[in-house]
């Protein structure tokens, strides 16, 4: 039983809200409502969350040894020992199989995606996480990847405007979560040696931020997205993606709070509050 619940942990199902992003296409075309779309999305959902754990039980089993010398990480099931690191890799190459397989179920070109995703994060754990700002390129690109999946598993078109909001939001999240690992290393050499700076990171947020919320204003004026619905009325949900933008950079830049951007988005009421309130005016405009 021990093992069947540290085996879980290892997983990280708390980490599957991430995958979201495989419905916003299916969400912004309308298409909720389609049975055939809905099913394609939901399998191809399921198939990025299996994938993604078999990513972190590659990772914990790899970096067990380094994992062990830091103060959160040194209780992950492998590092504290709850599970060998050749289970660790047995369930990481199980869930990778049963990933491409239901993907494979939905389209050819889902399982295609998912292969991608699971090489370049190979690449990533093997050394690629070392390289300063290639690493936070390289987890945005994971949910470009996904909403591409989406995309395809629903059959519905996407415009570039969507595909570089999604890119630009997860690479701001991905910054901020390296500010706040920054923000909370006393050791001056330690901070160097990542290649980090906060200042430039601060730097970036602040650029990113703006092209996130003009990548989103440019896709709800979008001519296929009014072509699509007959008007320009989703362009009324920007304040709260404009809410939610300032309140992340408040909580990273004051609170040092970068860290899991999934467990702050749950956490903080503000940031609740502007992607349910952003959730909820989108289904109105769409489907009411």
């Amino acid at each position: 039983m021990r093992t069947a619940l540290a085996l879980l942990e290892l997983a990280r199902p708390a980490q599957w809200i991430k995958n979201g992003f495989v419905l916003l296409p299916l969400f912004f075309a309308h298409a909720l409502l389609d049975g055939d779309a809905l099913r394609g999305a939901l399998l191809a959902t399921a198939a990025f969350c299996l994938a993604a754990s078999a990513v972190y039980a590659f990772n914990d089993a790899r970096d067990a040894e380094r994992d062990r010398l830091h103060p959160d990480k040194r209780m992950r099931p492998v590092a504290r020992g709850a599970v060998g690191a050749k289970p660790a890799y047995c369930l990481s190459a199980a869930l990778a199989l049963l990933s491409l397989l239901i993907a494979a179920a939905v389209r050819i070109e889902v399982a295609a995606v998912i292969a991608l995703y699971l090489g370049i994060q190979l690449a990533y754990s093997l050394g690629l996480k070392r390289i300063a700002y290639l690493d936070v390129v390289i987890v945005a690109s994971g949910f470009a990847l996904r909403i591409i999946a989406g995309g395809l598993s629903a059959d519905v078109p996407l415009t570039p405007w969507i595909l570089a909001m999604g890119f630009l939001l997860a690479l701001m999240l991905a910054l901020g979560k390296r500010h706040g690992d920054l923000v909370h290393v006393e050791d001056v050499r330690a901070r160097a040696a990542s290649g980090y700076d906060l200042a430039t990171i601060e730097r970036l947020l602040a650029g990113l931020s703006g092209a996130v919320i003009a990548a989103y204003v440019l896709y709800t004026f979008s001519p296929e997205v009014i072509a699509r619905h007959g008007h320009h009325a989703l362009f009324y949900s920007t304040p709260w993606v404009l809410l939610g933008v300032l309140r992340y950079l408040f909580l990273v830049f004051r609170r040092g709070a970068g860290g899991d951007p999934s467990r702050l988005a749950v956490r903080d009421p503000v940031l609740l509050l502007a992607t349910v309130g952003w959730l909820a005016t989108l289904g109105g405009i769409l489907y009411l």
